[in-house]
Parts: structure tokens; sequence; C-alpha cells
């Protein structure tokens, strides 16, 4: 079998977490550490599209964070929460914490569940998370925190209309963005080499996947966008931040692959298929009017599954190399933050 089964969410999250801790900008993260270190009060932390809680364990894991912490996670995916509470609790009771997982929520309706971390010398964690759109809680919201945090975030949600409530969180404090894509992809080794089952299946047919699969990501019709990254270093003073630290954080995937990192790649082929999938299928239905435009006018849904087929086999074989250009930015947001 050369595909999974079944994909989870969770799973890719938490697959995925090798691949960023390779790819993070150290001197970016080591600016951040800087910033907010030798404090006399706790760092209140609001971390937007949190997952599975991997960002939050690698910033107590590497000491990024003081020691006291009071940290707001938010996700759309209630089941990913529970699973960011209960790896939050394994990771910390490894580490020496003593964990309270606190199933009373108070009177916030929004919160999922909430856990606190007492470690050694003093050191504190309390961290809530709750199901909700971070970006509509920002716009209501008149909690106020030091350190926002979204990895992997920007680039699915629409920059125009979420940059500024999400930095109004923040005033007067950080906004660290690692992880947002900046539209490069590339897959090797090249297709058409012999090993496909398909002749047509060659190196022209995954430029048309890799051109459409980007190509959705900028849709009138969808937020996000393929070069978010860049993006960020005129939208942040725009909205009123100020870019202090920057750096790439490539994504980059080569055999053998350590710990979960095939299934990372498997879930990455698959949602590239049905992505450019979706976009063939859409065309169709215009009249195909966008199939004559460009990458989409050689492919097909057979095509693209072929494909699909070629690259999983890549994995299950251990050929494939995968690399996606990513950016880490750090900014300081104004004191009128909102």
């Amino acid at each position: 079998m050369t595909r999974p089964s079944t994909y989870a969410h969770a799973r890719y999250l938490e697959a995925k977490r090798s691949v960023d801790d390779r790819a993070l900008h150290r001197p970016t993260l080591d600016r951040l550490r800087a910033a907010v270190a030798d404090r006399s009060t706790p760092l209140h932390v609001v971390e937007v599209g949190c997952g599975t809680g991997t960002m939050l364990r690698r910033l107590l894991e590497w000491g990024v964070l003081p020691d006291e912490v009071v940290y707001r996670g938010y996700d759309l995916r209630e089941g990913t929460l529970d699973r960011a509470v209960d790896e939050l609790g394994r990771w910390a009771d490894d580490a020496g914490y003593a964990v309270d997982l606190d199933d009373e929520t108070g009177d916030d309706p929004e919160t999922t569940r909430a856990v606190r971390l007492d470690g050694p010398g003093g050191s504190s964690v309390t961290a809530t998370f709750a199901a909700a759109d971070a970006v509509e809680v920002a716009r209501r919201t008149d909690a106020e925190y030091d350190l926002l945090v979204g990895c992997a975030f920007l680039d699915l949600v629409d920059l125009d209309r979420a940059l500024a409530p999400l930095l109004g969180l923040v005033p007067g404090g950080l906004a660290y963005f690692p992880i947002t894509f900046d539209g490069e992809t590339f897959l090797a080794p090249a297709l058409g080499d012999g090993k496909s089952e398909r002749e047509e299946v060659d190196d022209a047919t995954e430029r048309a996947v890799l051109d459409v699969y980007h190509a959705t990501m900028d849709a009138p019709d969808r937020p996000g966008g393929s070069r978010t990254g860049r993006e960020l270093f005129a939208a942040l003073p725009a909205a009123g931040g100020e870019v202090v630290a920057a750096g790439g954080s490539d994504w980059v995937v080569t055999p053998p692959y350590p710990a979960d990192e095939a299934y990372f790649l498997h879930h990455l082929v698959n949602g590239i298929e049905g992505a450019v999938g979706e976009a063939l299928a859409d065309a169709g239905e215009e009249g195909g009017e966008r199939l004559a435009d460009g990458a989409t006018a050689r492919l097909s849904p057979e095509l693209v599954s072929a494909w699909a087929d070629a690259r999983h086999r890549a994995v299950a074989d251990g050929r494939l190399t995968f690399g996606a250009h990513n950016l880490d930015v750090l900014a300081r947001v104004g004191d009128d933050g909102r």
C-alpha cells in the first residue's frame, strides 16, 4: 500500500513538528527569547491556530519563554485541542512539571480545556484552550496579551481582514509569525525517470500541478495567499507593526525520513491532490474558462491522481525529497495596536 488508508489532521500536525524544528529561523527565535526575558510579571501569550500545541511545547522546551507564562490557544477544531492538552500534559510530566488538568473552565463559554503546570524553581504555565475563530474573537474581545504567535497561520487567512485585529490583541507587545508560506514548493527526483507507471506523468505534469496548487491559495473566493511571507513586510507596518527580525524557515524533508515525516509527506501529497482536483472540478462547472488559462489546461482528474500515485509511491520507497519556502517574522506592535 503506497497511500495511507486514512488521514488525520492532528497526526499531520504532530508529524510536522520535527520538520518545523529544523526549519525555524534561529536568529529570529533568539530575538524573541531576548525580548521576553527578565520579566517581573507573567508573560501573557495568545496563539492563533494553535493546533495540537506543538509551538507552546517547543517554546517551553527550548527555553524561549520566561518562568511564568499565562497562555491562551485558539483553534477551530475542538478535537485538536483535546490532543493539545493531552500532549502538553505528557510533555510536562516528562519534563518534571506537576500537571493539573483542570476540567473547570470557569465562566468563559469559549474555553474548552485548561491546564496548570508547576515546574522546578517556581516556574509555572497556566494554559487555556478555546475552540473558536481567533480572528473573530480578536475583533470583539477586550483581552490584551504580551505576545501573539501564529505558526503557519497567516497564509491560511485573509491577511487584509485578519492582521489588524490580531495585532490589536498585543498593543505594545510582540507578534511572532513563523513558518509563513512564501510561494515555492519543490519535489525530487524529477518525474518521467522511468519509474512512473504512466509515461504522461512527467516533470511538466508536476509543474502544472504545483502551479494550480499555488493558484488555489490566491483564488479570490478563498482566504490565504501563496506569497504571504513576503507580503508581511508591507502589511505589518500598515497595520501598526514594526518588523524587528525575520529569516527563512524552509521545510526540507529528505530520506531516510525521521519520526513520522513519511506520513507528513503523504498528507501533503494528498492535500495537493485534493486542492488541484477541486480546482479542476470548479473550472469544469464554469464551462472550462479557467481550464484555458495556464497550467490547468494540460491537467485532468485522472492525470492528477496518477501524479499523486507516483509521489505517494516515492514516499513509500523512501525516494521523495520535499521542500517549501517559508519565512519567520517577528514584529513589535505599537501601543495603539487596535
